[in-house]
């Protein structure tokens, strides 16, 4: 397969899938590493956290190679796929124990499970998971998934963002908030909107702006830095 810019990106990546059924393990598994991912196979939610807490010896390695591509492994994966249908632990429970982790609670985990569970969906975003989806399913759309899953994690954890960047963007918003006229008042630049933020929203509003990151955001208001992303996310939305 043809080794694009693309491709080598997600060569520094690492995935963990969880499936109790070896051939979707293992087809899934392979599926990703040839388009570029570094790939751990696990059988079971007990074998996964181990891999995931320690390094990637553990599991079943697609491509012959640990991790798939690379001798140096990432700390913790990048995202996670699991099924939520298994025997022992399954997938909702493996999703609970994550986002109580201080150290995996922001890895983006994909959902996988029979086409028409609805409550299955429904109690998996409840639990934090990032994306859902049904199966049969195109490896395709879930390469996407993987792929926009880890960019919104990045994005939102400030990994692609430089801090002289963040600075001058925030001097700009001061300008035009401050100089321009906002609410209707001066100039008017800025219009009233009907956008109703939290009290938590605004808190971790006020953080960002100051230019602290995810981890530190949450250090500084208590809160998980899961909910932090929530807030993030939902303002995302609420602004659009």
């Amino acid at each position: 397969m043809t080794r694009d810019e693309l491709w080598y990106e997600r060569s520094n990546k690492w995935v963990v899938i969880v499936d109790d059924e070896e051939p979707i393990r293992r087809a899934v598994g392979q599926f990703l590493f040839d388009r570029g991912y570094q790939v751990t196979a696990c059988a079971d939610v007990d074998t996964a956290l181990k891999v995931c807490r320690s390094t990637k010896s553990s599991g079943e390695d697609v491509g012959g190679a640990v991790g798939g591509s690379s001798s140096s492994s990432p700390a913790i994966p990048d995202a996670i796929v699991s099924d939520i249908r298994m025997p022992g632990k399954d997938g909702l429970e493996f999703l609970n124990i994550i986002r109580q982790d201080e150290q995996l609670v922001g890895i983006p985990v994909i959902l996988l499970t029979a086409k028409g569970l609805t409550n299955d969906r429904i109690a998996g975003y409840n639990a934090g998971a990032d994306a859902y989806l049904p199966k049969p399913f195109d490896p395709e759309e879930l390469l996407i998934i993987v792929d926009n899953a880890i960019k919104r994690h990045e994005t939102l954890n400030g990994n692609n963002v430089k801090v002289e960047d963040l600075k001058n963007d925030l001097d700009e918003i001061k300008y035009l908030l401050l100089q321009k006229g906002g609410a209707g008042v001066g100039n008017g630049w800025v219009k009233a909107t009907n956008v109703f933020l939290t009290p938590d929203e605004r808190s971790v509003l006020e953080f960002l702006c100051k230019g602290l990151i995810n981890r530190e955001i949450a250090e500084a208001t208590n809160y998980s830095v899961r909910r932090v992303e929530q807030h993030l996310t939902s303002m995302y939305r609420k602004t659009g």
